[in-house]
């Protein structure tokens, strides 16, 4: 597996800019060898080629969207694709996002100091959008690329 520094790189030289975000899926964990993911689907109008990229073994999804500014920077409503593997940022968004769960654990069954142990493994991915903007907390990526079909 390719370390989170060349992870990070190799998603940093995405260009994704003027894309239109079509989608946002997440797929909840459904066991321990059946990791959360998520699957963000963009389009390239110019283009004609729909892109879906796929951050595998997500730990951490925060989606922040102002649906009245994404629809009117539509279609061209994507601004980027950013990843780090900052570790003060990444340790930032967990701390953040426990805030936000809703439960509470007996401090021998948090989960955080796991995440925190693991953390080396994983790469904070950033969609930039004009208006919003999702942030992935993950192990790696793919994306696969397809050409729109006329009859669409």
């Amino acid at each position: 597996m390719k370390s989170p520094v060349l992870i990070a790189e190799k998603f940093n030289a995405i260009d994704a800019h003027d894309d239109t975000l079509e989608s946002f899926l997440v797929n909840p964990a459904r066991g321990r060898r059946r990791k959360a993911s998520v699957e963000v689907t963009l389009f390239r109008h110019w283009e004609n080629k729909r892109r879906a990229i796929t951050f595998i073994d997500t730990a951490n999804v925060e989606l922040v969207v102002d649906a009245t500014v994404l629809y009117d920077n539509c279609p061209s409503n994507t601004a980027g694709l950013s990843a780090t593997t900052d570790m003060k940022e990444l340790e930032s968004v967990i701390r953040r996002h426990k805030k936000t769960w809703n439960v509470r654990y007996d401090k021998s069954l948090d989960p955080t100091p796991a995440k925190f142990l693991s953390i080396s493994n994983l790469v904070l991915f950033k969609v930039r959008l004009f208006g919003g903007t999702a942030l992935i907390l993950a192990r790696s990526f793919n994306i696969k690329s397809t050409a729109q079909s006329d009859s669409g």
